[in-house]
């Protein structure tokens, strides 16, 4: 590495060597200060240069001894490349700033600091965390036909008919009396809802269209199906609906309808603030549903919908449960 002229012709001693320092006035003193400082800083830069050619590495293979402009061009080349995702091209864009501040500031470009490239890095970075919450999110609430149908494929093809009375749904669940949740039952759960619960309904909370193959099951079972389709709470401003998570419990609550199963897509969001509010008209403490909401909603529990729990307005079905004599229920 070239030391910058001010360091290399500073002299052979070392910068903490005390053989050079004066009294006079602390020029001198001051001086080897002020290189040792310049010189650490140097060190301190050229490290971080090294670390992002690491990241680098993660992206994209670099060639051995490539310079820092070699690496910065071929940064530029793989964004233009048709073939890479999203995802990979932004990762790039950003290490690709970082690479151009630590250069900067190398040679003590003080524009690296400045605000308009501090607040498009932060705009960047923004985004793609934005896009990495939506997408994780999605996966949990959107109901994808086409998935639903790969695994009841893949259970045809696995011929394993024999045990289809013993699996349950994932995120299966007693909840109390004759209500259960899970997730979206397949055509594995089939056998176990019908000859272990024994169920009479089904009440789904997604908002798309039931797969052909559940509606042909529940037609010759005779189990009949209530859909009250909701989004779940989601920033900044979708929020389930309050009328229609009533609308939900008063289907749920009436005995005519039990055994019942209730589900959304994995049975963590949705399902959770559904159930949240049955444990409030069972009295129980915000302790111990947020509790049981976590557990199910785990990894990925959502303040939102504990919010919406709590501030849920209960009066108008305790008086239509009240009115029916559904409560207090019974486990």
């Amino acid at each position: 590495m070239t030391l910058p002229k001010d360091i290399k012709n500073s002299g052979s001693s070392s910068p903490h060597d005390t053989r050079n320092y004066t009294n006079h006035n602390g020029e001198e003193s001051k001086e080897s200060e002020e290189n040792s400082g310049r010189l650490d800083e140097i060190i301190k830069r050229e490290n971080d240069i090294i670390q992002l050619i690491r990241q680098g590495d993660d992206i994209m293979t670099l060639n051995d001894g490539a310079d820092n402009e070699d690496f910065g061009t071929a940064l530029q080349a793989s964004r233009h490349n048709s073939n890479m995702s999203p995802r990979r091209i932004n990762d790039m864009d950003l290490l690709q700033d970082r690479f151009d501040d630590v250069i900067r500031l190398f040679h003590n470009d003080e524009s690296a600091r400045s605000p308009e490239k501090l607040a498009q890095r932060s705009r960047r970075q923004s985004v793609d965390e934005g896009n990495k919450n939506t997408a994780e999110e999605d996966i949990d609430d959107k109901f994808v036909l086409e998935d639903h149908q790969s695994r009841s494929k893949e259970f045809y093809d696995n011929d394993i008919h024999d045990l289809k009375e013993v699996i349950p749904p994932e995120n299966f669940s007693h909840v109390v009396g004759d209500i259960y949740r899970s997730s979206f039952p397949r055509v594995e759960n089939f056998d176990f809802l019908v000859k272990r619960l024994k169920l009479k309904s089904i009440l789904v909370l997604i908002p798309e269209e039931y797969p052909a193959e559940n509606l042909e099951f529940m037609e010759k079972a005779g189990i009949k199906l209530f859909q009250v389709g909701m989004s779940g709470n989601k920033e900044p401003f979708v929020n389930i609906p309050s009328d229609l998570l009533t609308k939900a419990l008063e289907t749920v609550l009436d005995p005519q309808n039990q055994p019942i199963l209730i589900h959304c897509n994995r049975g963590k969001h949705r399902t959770g603030c559904l159930i949240g509010c049955i444990r409030k008209l069972q009295n129980w403490s915000l302790t111990m549903i947020f509790d049981e909401y976590r557990r199910f909603a785990f990894p990925k529990a959502r303040a939102l919908d504990q919010q919406f729990i709590e501030m849920y307005d209960d009066r108008e079905i305790k008086q239509v449960a009240s009115a029916n004599n559904w409560l207090p229920l019974q486990w």
